[in-house]
């Protein structure tokens, strides 16, 4: 069993405890790692594909991005876009992020989580408001809708979203693609629109 496998079982585990269920909650983790306030959401409303992104903050700098729990590795996060001040404090002495993903593990297994609502976290809120003229992508999956789905943003929701390699090639064989949106309370059952469009056929 990998250590991906660990993580994202501890996630739903605590995630099903916490009695928050609702399309508009989640769970979230908050510490610090080298000057950088490290805020992380999960949630599994949807639990054939849970959600899981952070925000990182540091020195008025801000960065946030989804990530896919089950490719929980500093090689394969799309953190490349990561403002320089928060970059210089979280890479290790070989300019990796490993260090910085090894604590993670730690806090995600040791630490308790907030059961909280997306709509009154400020440091979510304020984050989306003050990227909303950037191009991040959305946190949630909407829709599918008839267009060809790009390369890139097939490997975009690959990484960062728990969307396996194969349903992704089954949606983009049968000409669709996906919208993503940052608001919870649009969000829809991915795995139910999936079967409702005939790309699956099990569940």
């Amino acid at each position: 069993m990998s250590n991906n496998t660990i993580i994202l079982g501890i996630l739903l585990k605590k995630y099903n405890n916490s009695n928050y269920k609702k399309v508009g909650n989640c769970i979230k983790l908050r510490y610090q790692y080298h000057s950088v306030n490290v805020n992380l959401y999960f949630d599994a409303y949807d639990k054939n594909y849970p959600s899981a992104f952070i925000i990182l903050a540091a020195n008025k700098s801000y960065y946030m991005t989804s990530f896919n729990v089950d490719n929980f590795d500093e090689k394969n996060q799309y953190l490349k876009k990561l403002p320089i001040p928060i970059r210089k404090l979280i890479r290790d002495e070989n300019k990796q992020l490993a260090s910085f993903y090894n604590e993670m593990r730690k806090h995600i297994k040791e630490d308790n989580f907030q059961n909280i609502s997306y709509n009154n976290d400020i440091v979510l809120n304020k984050t989306i408001k003050s990227n909303k003229n950037k191009k991040y992508g959305g946190l949630f999956f909407h829709y599918t809708r008839k267009s060809k789905m790009t390369s890139e943003h097939f490997n975009r929701l690959f990484y960062k979203i728990n969307i396996s390699k194969e349903i992704l090639m089954k949606i983009q064989q049968a000409g669709f693609t996906i919208a993503t949106t940052s608001d919870p309370n649009k969000r829809k059952d991915f795995h139910e629109e999936l079967r409702n469009k005939g790309i699956i056929n099990y569940g």
